[in-house]
């Protein structure tokens, strides 16, 4: 028995300790992609195209963004109800600016992100320093957020159509293939040498999971991306709005797995009080925490307009903030607070995405599509329950 346990191999090992586990991480999701992805290429052999997964890949990017948002919040054990009407405030306001004001392109795009910035901290203000809860803040905040829109939109037919050579570019091209490969395997070295010191580092802690089992990981990440780029540019290449999205994440992966901002983050959602009692100033990170969700909106916001040629107040009225949150708790991210990972948002508003999609190209009712989606985040959640249970019997919270 023992030499059976020693000569274990360590993915073996680690595929165990993921069954006995009682936090799955992404591994639910991702099967629940995989599973979703065969069923509509059964249906329909056009689903797993190039020129789908490349459309695909467009339509992730604001319900993705947004989801990043919804995490930073989440991982506090909090809500943000405002974030769809809060990207509408950042798309009026950059339209405006541009279109009427003629001003120029960049320090518009720094207004529309700002504007969303300055509702994320009002909000963390009332929530961090008058104690106020995050539900009924953000269902507030949603309110303004409504009315100052539609203040700013109303009067020009409730949209601003964009003209800007930045919003055509960002919304409507891709990168060239040779280029798209170039940034691509780029951007995949900086975070694979940002992953590994990180990992190095846990290892001389004696923290950290087996060699073998991080460069598989890693190994699978790298067939994925190569995988992807290549199906991508099979068509017209990675859409600029995809490589956008990825920055925005691996930012927020840096700032939540590599600083002390982001062991905060976590062990404040986790136990406020004990956090507080540890040293760490809570009422800051929680502001921070919504000041940057503030940010993440606002460039969600501008991304939908890019997307849609057009900054309307429609948008606001849309599912765009369930699909955000859905994404992010889909993902992995716990409504308890103090577990999720911000790639959660990648997978969750891809599994949101793709049955969208997969119901679109087989012409199924929004009925249907929106039964699949509310039983997938039902799902989501009993899982995240009965996992948080199981820590407790365990005595690990």
């Amino acid at each position: 028995m023992t030499s059976t346990t020693q000569t274990q191999s360590p993915v073996r090992s680690w595929t165990q300790k993921l069954v006995q586990s009682s936090d799955l991480g992404m591994a639910p999701v991702i099967a629940a992609l995989i599973v979703i992805w065969v069923v509509f290429e059964i249906l329909n052999p056009h689903f797993l195209t190039p020129r789908n997964i490349s459309n695909l890949s467009a339509q992730i990017v604001v319900t993705g963004t947004l989801a990043l948002a919804e995490t930073f919040v989440i991982l506090l054990g909090m809500i943000d109800l405002s974030i769809g009407w809060s990207s509408v405030v950042a798309a009026a306001v950059f339209s405006v600016t541009t279109v009427f004001l003629n001003w120029p392109v960049w320090p518009c795009v720094g207004l529309g992100i700002g504007a969303s910035v300055i509702v994320g901290l009002l909000q963390g203000l009332l929530v961090s320093r008058v104690g106020v809860p995050s539900f009924v803040v953000s269902l507030g905040g949603a309110m303004i957020a409504e009315g100052v829109s539609l203040a700013m939109l109303t009067p020009h037919g409730g949209s601003i159509p964009l003209s800007d050579n930045l919003s055509t570019m960002i919304g409507t091209l891709n990168i060239a293939p040779t280029w798209s490969w170039i940034l691509s395997l780029g951007l995949f070295a900086v975070f694979a040498g940002v992953m590994v010191s990180q990992h190095m580092g846990r290892m001389k802690r004696g923290a950290g999971e087996g060699h073998s089992v991080f460069f598989v990981k890693l190994a699978a990440l790298f067939v994925l991306l190569v995988a992807a780029v290549g199906t991508l540019c099979a068509y017209r290449g990675v859409p600029w709005l995809l490589l956008i999205f990825l920055g925005a994440l691996f930012a927020c992966a840096f700032v939540t797995k590599s600083t002390r901002f982001g062991r905060h983050l976590y062990a404040v959602g986790g136990n406020a009080e004990a956090s507080r009692r540890s040293g760490i100033n809570v009422r800051f990170i929680q502001l921070a925490a919504f000041t940057i969700a503030g940010a993440l909106v606002g460039l969600g916001g501008l991304l939908d307009a890019a997307r849609l040629g057009v900054a309307s107040a429609t948008v606001g009225d849309s599912d765009i903030m369930l699909n955000a949150v859905a994404a992010a708790v889909i993902g992995g991210t716990s409504l308890f607070g103090g577990r999720g990972s911000v790639y959660g948002a990648l997978f969750g508003a891809l599994v949101i995405a793709s049955v969208t999609n997969g119901m679109d190209l087989i012409g199924a009712p929004s009925s249907i599509r929106f039964g699949v989606e509310g039983a997938i985040l039902l799902v989501a959640i009993t899982i995240d329950t009965l996992l948080r249970q199981r820590r407790l019997r365990s005595g690990r919270v």
